[in-house]
């Protein structure tokens, strides 16, 4: 009767034992099946934004914003479920903390060229004008050369390059003249 509950007993703790090893793994084993598959899935997401993108009217450099903000916040929930599994939340709040305030730093030192990227990704998109038309803004007046995320480049009549902010002019207005070769053609 000893001896059948001593073995009993070592069965019961080697089943135990067994287990230990199994209960360390588990989260460990899921959160690399996890990682394995969301880059998978994240890169064929990646694609299909890339070709959806490449079909609409929005300059290369809005589509690339968009494309990386998709993909950022993917990455994030796939950082905040492996911060979940392996239980690190503690280790993560003083950190997430902290970044919320480098963040912040670093939002307010560079407010401007965010404001002109805004100011461009509708200066881009609402269409007002286009390269080759001659506008007039902050007391510049000359035919657009170039238009990106944070700068539009009018050159004017005696053949200066000005550079200008997007946000400057967003909030400034513009007054839009007639193109020369549509004023003959009249």
């Amino acid at each position: 009767m000893i001896k059948n509950s001593a073995l009993l007993y070592w069965n019961r703790m080697g089943d135990y034992m067994t287990d230990i090893p199994g209960l360390f793994l588990v989260p460990y084993l899921k959160v690399i099946l996890v990682l394995v598959v969301a880059f998978l899935v994240i890169g064929i997401i990646k694609r299909l934004i890339r070709r959806f993108l490449s079909t609409t009217t929005l300059p290369l450099d809005a589509q690339n914003i968009l494309r990386r903000a998709v993909i950022y916040v993917l990455w994030f929930a796939v950082l905040m479920y492996v911060t979940h599994e392996l239980e690190l939340e503690e280790i993560f709040m003083p950190l997430i903390g902290a970044s919320v305030l480098v963040g912040a730093a670093i939002a307010l030192a560079v407010k401007d060229a965010l404001g002109d990227a805004v100011a461009g990704i509708f200066l881009l998109l609402d269409k007002h004008f286009n390269i080759g038309n001659e506008i007039e803004t902050m007391k510049y007046r000359g035919e657009i050369i170039d238009v990106t995320l944070r700068k539009t480049r009018l050159k004017t009549s005696d053949g200066t390059i000005v550079v200008l902010a997007n946000g400057k002019i967003d909030s400034s207005g513009w007054v839009l003249h007639e193109n020369k070769t549509e004023a003959k053609e009249e």
